[in-house]
């Protein structure tokens, strides 16, 4: 039976701004879930994009969580690799629509809400058969180069791939979490750090992609007894990617180290765009040789499970609809749009070997116990050893006692056969 293709795209169009009212928005048109799209110098001429899900300006983060994320994260908890990438124009919401605000959370802290919702109840359910293990990770690409956000003295960070621990960022910190507000105070701390700068269209612009990542591991006995030692594993990792804004040099307003950043952001998203391009081209999957270009950035070496690969994916475009991002907000749509032909193929991970840190952690765990059993029973076998060696002391004190008795009785019976002798010689005398 052939497996279901795991990656949607939804669309969100962010609020205009004061000022954008003022100079009129750019002939989008949103009704259920397409997208019109009309030039002002022609009625006819208009453009239909169709999506999984299309959220307008009114749309809450509540309902943007439900209806883009949510089924992504539902799927980590059954151990499924699960993505969520933000994508779109600088100053379109993307950052808002990942991490939101304290009185307007969003996906990222919703989606850490969840999955620890999952773990209690996991915990309430079968807490002698359950076992859970959270970690995350935070990174970012900056000018092309891999640092980590929770340790910023780690820059120039290699992607790596082996055949037990897949693709994966060389000395990348993960921490062991075990509540929300561990969590939330590790995105806090990487989010200040990640960098950013002012362009035209955004006061505080991201100038690299962030992914952070949340790996869920959990064990449960199997078999009719409780606590039987075969254990099934299930590893579930959920990437939450904030991509830089695709913009153009002469948009962003700057020079010199913004005009470097702008040419690095829009390079890697590029190669992301021929990744998909290569993904959904069906004559040139049909050829044996067909290449996927994933090696041409960071971006979409990191990225490659997500896009083509074990993965359930979510592409979250962000748009404006005010007039100075037409010609943008057309690019995302034609993105989107494409990538909407890419095709996943996601499976649970389970793993019954010592692969996952839960798995080390119960093997370590288990000879800790069998230490601490021979242990035990090394004091039992003393206190026995002990006990003996005092009873076989006095089984010798005993022993030499009577000896000492033997012979002090054997010399009364020399002195007494002397007298004798000395009594019988006297009176034959």
């Amino acid at each position: 039976m052939a497996a279901t293709p795991h990656f949607r795209v939804v669309v969100r169009a962010r609020p205009m701004l004061p000022h954008e009212h003022e100079e009129g928005a750019d002939g989008t048109e949103i009704s259920g879930n397409a997208i019109t799209l009309r030039s002002h110098d022609s009625v006819t001429n208009a453009q239909v994009f169709q999506f999984d899900r299309v959220f307008d300006a009114s749309s809450a983060q509540d309902e943007v969580y439900q209806g883009a994320a949510q089924p992504a994260v539902a799927s980590v908890v059954e151990g499924f690799n699960a993505s969520i990438i933000a994508y779109g124009q600088t100053g379109t919401g993307k950052t808002y629509t990942m991490e939101g605000t304290a009185e307007a959370p969003g996906i990222i802290p919703r989606a850490i809400g969840d999955i620890f919702a999952h773990v209690e109840r996991g915990q309430l359910e079968a807490p002698t058969r359950k076992r859970f293990l959270l970690r995350t990770a935070f990174l970012q690409i900056y000018n092309d180069n891999v640092s980590d956000l929770l340790r910023p003295e780690r820059t120039g960070l290699l992607i790596r791939e082996d055949r037990k621990r897949g693709l994966y960022v060389e000395n990348l910190s993960e921490w062991v979490v075990r509540r929300p507000s561990e969590v939330q105070q590790l995105l806090r701390r990487g989010s200040a750090v990640r960098a950013t700068g002012a362009t035209r269209a955004n006061e505080a612009s991201s100038r690299s992609h962030s992914v952070f990542i949340i790996v869920l591991e959990q064990s449960e006995a199997v078999g009719s007894a409780v606590g039987a030692d075969e254990q099934r594993f299930r590893v579930g990792k959920l990437n939450l990617v904030d991509l830089a804004g695709s913009e153009s040099a002469r948009a962003i307003g700057g020079k010199g180290q913004r005009l470097e950043e702008c040419k690095r952001i829009n390079a890697s998203l590029s190669a992301l765009g021929n990744v998909i391009a290569a993904l959904t081209d069906t004559r040139g999957r049909a050829k044996p040789s067909h290449h996927i270009p994933y090696r041409d950035s960071k971006l979409t070496r990191l990225l490659e499970d997500s896009l083509g690969g074990n993965c359930k994916t979510t592409m979250v475009a962000n748009i404006s609809t005010a007039l100075w991002a037409g010609g943008e907000t057309q690019s995302t749509l034609k993105f989107a749009q494409r990538a909407q032909h890419v095709q996943n193929y996601a499976r649970v991970n389970e793993d019954n070997e010592a692969k996952t840190r839960l798995r080390q952690y119960e093997l370590e765990l288990a000879a800790l116990r069998a230490q601490l059993r021979e242990r035990e029973q090394g004091v039992v076998d003393k206190r026995e050893l002990l006990a003996l060696e005092e009873e076989r002391k006095r089984a010798v004190a005993d022993r030499l006692q009577a000896i000492h008795e033997l012979e002090a009785r054997s010399q009364e019976v020399l002195h007494e056969k002397a007298a004798k002798r000395d009594l019988e010689h006297y009176a034959h005398a």
